[in-house]
């Protein structure tokens, strides 16, 4: 728990805008498989942004995944951003996370929705516990199985074969074909 922790810069935003000093700790313990950063989380307020950590810490742990901190090289960088919809029947959290590789290039956008009750207008005053474990889990969750999914570059790319590929046979010449000539019409005045 301690290492999401710190990688997230204690939970301490240095703006608003959520993003983190950047703390060195190690990689989460008995991680496995690519390493992550998380290099911001944009959207709530500084109450709900701890519990966030909190929860996302629990779940890196739980699912095994390498967090790092953003000060650190890790093969992808997590950008996360959370917003509060307020509708005439509903309200909810909206959450989306960022996912970048190597290279900065994007490669997936992980999203979902959280419903939130007895919200009214003060949605992010309502966002319980329980929401906020499940923006965390269900993030996680499609995390790993992205993250599991082959890239381009990781894609299996099929063996050479030990002989050279036949050339294809040409398709049968048809005797019975009919022979068209195309004619140029003589212009005008000719």
């Amino acid at each position: 728990m301690a290492a999401l922790l710190l990688a997230l810069g204690c939970g301490a935003c240095t703006t608003t805008s959520g993003q983190m000093s950047g703390q060195s700790p190690g990689p989460v313990a008995a991680a496995k498989g690519p390493t992550v950063a998380f290099e911001s989380i944009d959207g709530p307020p500084q109450s709900v942004f701890s519990r966030l950590v909190q929860s996302l810490t629990a779940e890196a742990q739980a699912r095994q995944v390498a967090v790092v901190s953003r000060a650190a090289p890790a093969q992808y960088r997590v950008r996360v951003y959370a917003a509060t919809v307020v509708e005439p029947k509903r309200s909810v959290v909206s959450w989306v996370w960022d996912v970048y590789d190597q290279n900065r290039q994007r490669a997936f956008r992980l999203a979902g929705e959280e419903p939130v009750t007895g919200a009214g207008r003060t949605t992010w005053a309502a966002a319980d516990e329980q929401v906020i474990q499940k923006i965390a889990g269900r993030g996680m969750e499609q995390l790993v199985a992205a993250m599991a999914q082959p890239t381009d570059a990781q894609a299996p790319q099929p063996a050479p074969s030990a002989q050279p590929d036949a050339p294809e046979k040409a398709p049968p010449v048809d005797d019975k074909a009919v022979t068209v000539a195309a004619f140029a019409s003589a212009p005008a005045g000719e």
